[in-house]
């Protein structure tokens, strides 16, 4: 009964800033350091709507609120700095992106609509969760991963790499073909973000006269760096620091003259003498 409206989030999007949240479970098999198998990691990105320009990742063992802080985290770092620190030279252009989306569209995943989550409210941050089962209001973050797999499965075949018969009787056991570690894929994957970002065309996408008169490439760093430099962005500057205390768990402690008591534990600190005398409930962040 749900009309089909087509796949294009130019449709509601106008201009850069509004971030498109997933995870997904990559299709391959990773082994630690002394070469036992560990099993398949989980991939989070943030992409923009309208530039389709995936603006940050996280690449780990477990999903759920962490791996949403680590890629918030990414998104907001410099892109130049921490492809250097795996050994990975990034051009000016190909990854700009060190603010975060002032509006988030994501699904109803239990990381997404926790209380953690909707604290980025706290900095102007504006969250739509969509309904769920219904993968196309969200497709550039989609296609993302399709994009992504397809780029380093036939690469990496043979390495773990999970085929299409891997749920067929009889297939092939592909964990026994597993040889890169996590640090190894990491390195991959970044690699493959970045072919995505700098040159993978934009098909069907609504170009201006003003983009076309500057001569703006069918890429998605392109058309990103292009709204930066015009400045059409709803983006929101944020610190490492700000955003990692801002996504904090949060409880309700309680001050005594024993100190303040959170989780069963007691803090003593100087300067909270008179709280501590008045006994009051305060919200504490840890």
């Amino acid at each position: 009964e749900r009309p089909l409206i087509g796949g294009s989030v130019q449709q509601y999007v106008k201009t850069l800033g509004t971030g498109l949240l997933d995870s997904t479970v990559c299709d391959i098999y990773l082994i630690d350091d002394a070469g036992k198998v560990v099993g398949r990691p989980i991939l989070t990105a943030c992409c923009d709507a309208y530039s389709q320009m995936c603006l940050g990742f996280s690449l780990g063992w477990e999903g759920g609120m962490y791996s949403v802080r680590n890629m918030l985290l990414n998104t907001i770092c410099d892109k130049k700095e921490y492809c250097r620190k795996l050994g990975i030279e990034l051009e000016d252009d190909a990854w700009a992106c060190s603010s975060l989306p002032a509006r988030f569209i994501t699904d109803q995943g239990t990381e997404y609509t926790s209380q953690n989550f909707d604290q980025l409210t706290e900095i102007g941050c504006t969250i739509t969760n969509l309904d769920p089962y219904i993968a196309n209001d969200k497709g550039v973050v989609e296609k993302f991963f399709d994009l992504v797999q397809e780029t380093y499965k036939p690469l990496l075949k043979g390495n773990g790499v999970l085929q299409n018969d891997f749920l067929e009787r009889g297939a092939p056991d592909y964990r026994k073909t597993a040889r890169l570690t996590l640090a190894d894929f990491e390195k991959i994957i970044v690699r493959t973000i970045i072919f995505y970002n700098s040159r993978k065309l934009l098909r069907n996408f609504p170009f201006t006269e003003e983009m076309l008169t500057d001569g703006v490439k069918p890429y998605a760093s392109a058309v990103w760096n292009w709204k930066i430099k015009k400045g059409q962005a709803n983006l929101i500057e944020v610190s490492q620091k700000q955003l990692t205390l801002t996504l904090l768990p949060r409880t309700i402690g309680k001050f005594s003259r024993k100190g303040l008591i959170v989780n069963g534990l007691r803090y003593r600190n100087r300067n909270f003498t008179e709280q501590y005398l008045e006994g009051k409930e305060v919200t504490v962040a840890y």
